[in-house]
């Protein structure tokens, strides 16, 4: 179940960080993701994002549901600052801290603005070299963390109202590229799960493995699966965030719905959020 979450999680993640919309001087949202696997809630994403003309931070907590802390038990926190300069994102530090069944694992990751990278981890670590791919010293620099990410992603989305391009990603432990195309678009119906209700544009996540990855996986999506994260405004004039997640896992279907979201004058809430 442990590394399961990591093929899991990068798509909740990624839905959860991702926001589109012109920056402001100052540009404050808020959401919270529910997530369910096999039809039970699992736990939720809370992310806020804090922009300017010229600088990010992001902030994300995710945390399963305690009702299910009898199976498993899993929370994750992670930050970002940075710089912008148009459609140009300049991560400045990125950190992270998970737990599992009690025990911690976290990264601190910096970066200069040639490019290079330095990062410490924490937690344990694997005596077997041989349990994990080879992770190339020299591929850390010139990436950047999920979070930075997604906002090269968002502010590309805006100059070309396409999901396109492919992103180099480290995050502390694992090296990988991220493939974003374009997933069409979709109608949703009225939900009690989620504050959504119309038509969404679908944003298409591939995973490229770099190095850092466990070699004996025991988990896998569901084979001839797209993982696809549809977005759309909520409310009138407001950001367009990840609304919808659907993908078929070995544990079963999970879904991601957008319960609470808050921007500007907006505040909305799903009715089992209520």
């Amino acid at each position: 179940m442990k590394t399961a979450l990591f093929a899991i999680g990068t798509g909740i993640l990624t839905a959860a960080q991702i926001c589109v919309g012109n920056a402001v001087a100052m540009d404050n949202l808020r959401m919270t993701h529910s997530v369910y696997l096999g039809g039970l809630f699992m736990g939720s994403v809370d992310t806020e994002i804090d922009q300017s003309v010229s600088g990010y931070t992001v902030n994300t907590t995710a945390k399963t549901n305690e009702n299910m802390r009898w199976m498993f038990s899993w929370a994750a926190k992670g930050a970002t600052m940075g710089d912008v300069s148009g459609i140009q994102v300049q991560p400045v530090q990125h950190t992270h801290l998970s737990r599992w069944k009690g025990k911690e694992r976290g990264a601190d990751i910096k970066y200069s603005p040639d490019g290079k990278v330095s990062y410490t981890v924490s937690g344990k670590k694997s005596n077997n070299p041989n349990k994990y791919t080879n992770l190339d010293p020299e591929a850390v620099h010139n990436s950047l963390d999920p979070m930075s990410m997604i906002l090269a992603a968002t502010l590309e989305f805006e100059k070309t109202n396409v999901c396109e391009g492919r992103y180099p990603v480290f995050d502390g432990r694992r090296r990988y590229d991220v493939i974003l195309t374009d997933g069409g678009s979709r109608n949703f119906s009225k939900s009690n799960y989620s504050v959504f209700e119309g038509k969404a544009i679908g944003c298409k996540l591939d995973i490229v493995e770099k190095g850092g990855f466990k070699k004996d996986k025991d988990y896998d999506l569901a084979k001839e699966t797209d993982l696809v994260i549809w977005v759309a405004a909520p409310a009138p004039g407001g950001r367009v965030v990840p609304v919808r997640m659907q993908v078929d896992t070995g544990f079963g279907k999970m879904e991601l719905h957008l319960e609470r979201y808050q921007h500007g004058n907006a505040k909305l809430a799903s009715k089992n959020a209520q």
